[in-house]
This record gives C-alpha cells, structure tokens and sequence, in this order.
C-alpha cells in the first residue's frame, strides 16, 4: 500500500472499532473526497461537537466543530462535505496550497461509479465540481473574520482549469514572486495535425511554461497502453511542434517550483519579468 491507502486503512479500522461512527474532515475528508492535497498526514483528522475539542490521541486528531451540517457520505465513511471540506483547508493551509485544493474543488474531470467512492487513491476529484457560488457561500459560513478575508482572497484567485497540484503550486509560486499570471490550458494546432495543449501560455511573450509531474510517465492510468520510453519520446515530440510554431518553451518539475529562486530563474530565462520592483 502508499501512504494514502495506509491512511484509509486506519480510517476504517476507527470506523469499524468505534460505537459512533466517525465523521472525517481536513485533509483526511479531502483524501477521500481527491482534493490537491499535499502529502498524507500523520494523523486521522475528525471532527467532534464537543466545545472542548475531545482530546486528541492514538493518531486521531479532533478539532470541534458542527456535526449536524455540511456532512456526506462517501461510501463506508462519514466526511464533511466537498464545500465545507474545501474551504475550512483553505482557510488554515498555506497559501499554495489552499489553491491547489481550491482548484481541484472546483476542477470537472468526471469521476467513477459508486464503488470507487471508498478509494483513498483516487486521481481525479470525486464527484461534479463545485460552483464559485457555493464555495463563497462556505466562505460567508467561517465564523473568524480573518479567516474569511483569507479563504475570500484565494478563492478569487483559484481557477477551474488547473489540472493538477503541481500546476497550481506552480501558479502560487507565480503569484507570491508577482510574475504576470499566464493563460492556462492554451490550444495549439500543430504542424503535424494534432493540437496541443500547455500548462501555462504567456500570449504576449509567446511564452509556454510545462509543469513536468513524474505521474504522466509512472502512473499507468495516465499512460493507458504507452510504455514510459513512448511516453517520454511523444512529450518531446509535442514540444518539438510547439518550437515549431515559434513557441518559447520552458519546463520545470516538483523541485524547481518549490525553490523560489530556481523557479524564478527560469521563468526569466524563458524572457518572464517579475512586476516586483528589484
């Protein structure tokens, strides 16, 4: 098993070793529900009606809350719902990371049949995506004021057309270094027939910038029937037709992104100004 399919397991051991069922949130209802979230964590996070808080021990963290609202099913297990879910991480993560959640919130990549509600692997946001409206509507739900002008703030920044964590960390790494924020998922019609579409696309540059994620040359569902070396050779092709064009093409992976001065590198060297006065 990874970590998220352990994380589950433990889940269903509380579920199942518990006289009340428990109902998940934060990061662990996310799991579930396959939000951006980065990383697993250490502890179960759940959600208890008592103003104390409960006490949280034996890998369970409980943090209070309403238990007679905002909660769905998601197969064998109690969570709160995809709003609720969404927007208390976005009030309490780290900027780049609340807009990653956010997007993928927000992200329609369809999901899969009833069965698949328990996978704690999912790769694609589970079930339809949810409107601005609702997300505001949770916003206006916080109790904190703060927290409300900060889940407001990036939720006006989160789009629906961000595909992955890694271009949304990417996005927030453009915004806090104050680069001009890009196109995304730009078409382009390449000279082979095939159209193409970019991560990032910069019009006035003619500008593209590629998030390299590992998972579309690891991950089989990603790859359907190409090996990782037709994988890896079709990419290059892809990006030789967007040279073609007269595209200016600049790549980053995982590391890059999360290195403010690497990632701002090479955007300049792809001719990208900072708005930051030096």
């Amino acid at each position: 098993m990874n970590e998220r399919q352990r994380h589950g397991l433990q889940a269903a051991a509380l579920v199942n070793t518990t006289r009340t069922p428990p109902i998940f949130n934060f990061q662990t209802a996310a799991l579930l529900w396959g939000l951006g979230v980065v990383g697993v964590p250490k502890h179960l996070c759940t959600v208890t009606a008592d103003p104390s808080g409960g006490r949280s021990k034996h890998g369970i963290r409980r943090s209070f809350g309403a238990c007679d609202s905002g909660i769905a099913q998601l197969g064998g297990f109690r969570v709160t719902d995809k709003v609720r879910t969404t927007i208390e991480l976005a009030a309490s993560l780290n900027f780049a990371e609340a807009l990653a959640v956010l997007d993928s919130s927000r992200r329609d990549q369809g999901w899969g049949d009833a069965l698949e509600a328990n996978d704690w692997n999912k790769d694609k946001p589970w079930g339809p995506p949810v409107g601005v409206g609702d997300l505001a509507g949770g916003v206006s739900s916080l109790i904190s004021q703060s927290r409300r002008r900060r889940a407001g703030a990036i939720l006006e920044l989160s789009s629906d057309k961000s595909e992955s964590v890694g271009e949304s960390m990417s996005r927030a790494q453009m915004i806090l270094l104050n680069f001009p924020v890009p196109s995304l998922q730009g078409s382009f019609a390449l000279r082979t027939g095939r159209t193409a579409r970019t991560d990032f696309w910069w019009p006035e540059l003619d500008l593209v910038g590629e998030f390299d994620g590992y998972g579309k040359y690891l991950r089989k569902k990603l790859r359907r029937t190409q090996t990782i070396q037709e994988a890896v050779m079709a990419e290059k092709t892809r990006e030789n037709g967007l040279w073609a064009l007269g595209l200016t093409v600049v790549r980053w992976d995982w590391s890059d992104m999360m290195n403010p001065r690497s990632f701002a590198r090479i955007l300049n060297d792809g001719g990208l100004r900072s708005l930051r006065a030096a």
